[in-house]
């Protein structure tokens, strides 16, 4: 296409093709024998603060025990792979931007500085510097000496380009820039449409009669020792020896404007590569409306903790090797020593709790983070939040007393006792995972907590960097000091 001199033929299929690059990402194909199901994205961030808090009823004492010590030092912020690569498109489009908006500057503080004067309806701005003559938009800028020695030749080809509206085209190619300022073919293609523009000047000035070796010999004496304006349409642009070529060059034959059609099954093969699947799900199929996919966030943050302990059906392992709880204990001391980091407890699905409960307990004074293999979760203990959980209907341990309340004979019967319970709030702030940790002497105590467990209400959801998370909480309760609350 370069050695062809169909120039208007060949702005068209460059400006088609940098919005066909930019616009086939976002096209999405129809896919009608394969149905894909809808997945939502929920991220969950994950920061870090340092709280211990302990919850009492009035009447029973009622204990959050955190597996952390009150004083130790913050985990150290981790990027992810995609949030560095964020960042560093980002700076990139901020740096383009910014030189975008300097080389405009730059261009209207010559205008400021310019002697003006109408042409036929364009701005003309003449002015002392020995600049290249340029247009741009509606507007050409023309040294003093180019104004009194060739401003014919300068001022038509300027023309030529105002009234083919080039500005437009080198503007799109400025925001194309800004948005794939790491792609190099985007700065290939923006040389090769200033150059298009210069050919189809240049041809425009042979068409209306002027000679056509001055023009040559004037091009020559321009093109040499000059700095065109990026947004600007410049006398002096181009290669001399491509434009002397095409201006010597003969019409191609119009045959070649078949070569065209190749075009058309490489944008297939584009949208092919390129273009986002779409989704044909036939109206019969029943699929629930929501689907939740482990967040990639959490994922990166999973892979981030250097200290893992799995808790598996068949038993717990460090780095892949089975562990007792006696190691499992050794191993946290070890990291502790080493310095007081995070520890991740992975859960396979369908755990019983009361194993979890034992690696726990092993590990009572560290920080301690859960999640569920395959899971969007990670659950903190309540002490380990910036914003705790808080309960909806007035206060927990308000609550407590009214359940007991409805089992008086555990005041007659049971004075002596105490037991111990946890539960998870998750982000949505729904209880699970209630069950009792430590059980009291007498089965019918715990056949009460285990009721009262199971019939905990909604709480409003703790949170980190103000977004909602899972705590674990971890409580005891003394029997001795119960009394029924007064009505």
């Amino acid at each position: 296409m370069r050695k062809e001199a169909f120039f208007n033929l060949s702005r068209m299929i460059l400006l088609s093709i940098v919005l066909a690059s930019t616009i086939i990402p976002f096209i999405y194909l129809p896919q009608p024998l394969h149905p894909v199901l809808p997945i939502t994205i929920e991220p969950i961030f994950q920061n870090k603060t340092d709280s211990e808090k302990l919850v009492q009823t009035k009447e029973i004492p009622v204990a959050i025990n955190s597996s952390e010590p009150v004083l130790s030092t913050l985990q150290p912020i981790v990027f992810s792979t995609k949030t560095i690569l964020l960042i560093v498109y980002l700076s990139g489009v901020s740096i383009s931007l910014l030189l975008l908006i300097i080389r405009i500057s730059s261009v209207l503080l010559l205008f400021k500085k310019s002697r003006k004067t109408d042409l036929n309806g364009i701005r003309l701005m003449i002015v002392n510097d020995d600049i290249p003559a340029f247009s741009f938009k509606r507007h050409i800028l023309i040294s003093q000496q180019d104004y009194e020695t060739n401003s014919d030749a300068i001022l038509t080809h300027e023309l030529s380009h105002i009234k083919q509206g080039h500005f437009y085209d080198l503007m799109l190619l400025e925001l194309v820039k800004i948005i794939y300022w790491f792609n190099p073919l985007v700065y290939s293609m923006d040389n090769d449409l200033k150059e298009i523009h210069e050919f189809q000047a240049d041809e425009h000035m042979l068409n209306s009669g002027i000679d056509a070796t001055k023009y040559q010999l004037l091009i020559i004496q321009k093109c040499v020792g000059y700095k065109q304006f990026a947004l600007a349409n410049s006398f002096n642009h181009c290669q001399i020896k491509n434009r002397i070529t095409m201006i010597n060059k003969s019409k191609t034959n119009k045959a070649w404007r078949w070569k065209v059609a190749t075009f058309l099954p490489l944008i297939a093969l584009l949208l092919m590569a390129f273009g986002k699947r779409g989704e044909s799900i036939p109206e019969k199929i029943n699929l629930p409306e929501k689907v939740i996919s482990p967040s990639e966030t959490i994922q990166i943050e999973k892979e981030q903790f250097s200290r893992k302990i799995e808790i598996k059906k068949d038993g717990n392992y460090i780095e892949n090797k089975l562990c007792s709880l006696d190691e499992i204990a050794k191993k946290g001391k070890d990291w502790y020593k080493a310095s007081n980091d995070w520890i991740l407890l992975l859960v396979d699905e369908s755990i019983p709790s009361s194993r979890i409960d034992e690696v726990r307990g092993t590990l009572e004074n560290y920080f301690v983070v859960q999640s569920t293999v395959g899971s969007d979760d990670l659950i903190y203990f309540a002490g380990d939040v910036s914003d705790m959980a808080k309960f909806k209907q007035d206060k927990f341990d308000d609550w407590m007393n009214n359940q007991l309340a409805n089992y008086p004979e555990l005041k007659s019967k049971f004075k002596d006792y105490q037991i111990s319970y946890s539960f998870i709030i998750d982000k949505t702030g729904k209880v699970r995972d209630s069950h009792i940790t430590r059980i009291s002497a007498f089965p019918e105590v715990n056949a009460v907590y285990e009721k009262i467990l199971t019939q905990i209400p909604d709480w409003e959801p703790a949170k980190r960097l103000g977004t909602s998370i899972g705590v674990y909480y971890n409580m005891s309760t003394i029997g001795k000091s119960y009394t029924p609350p007064k009505k």
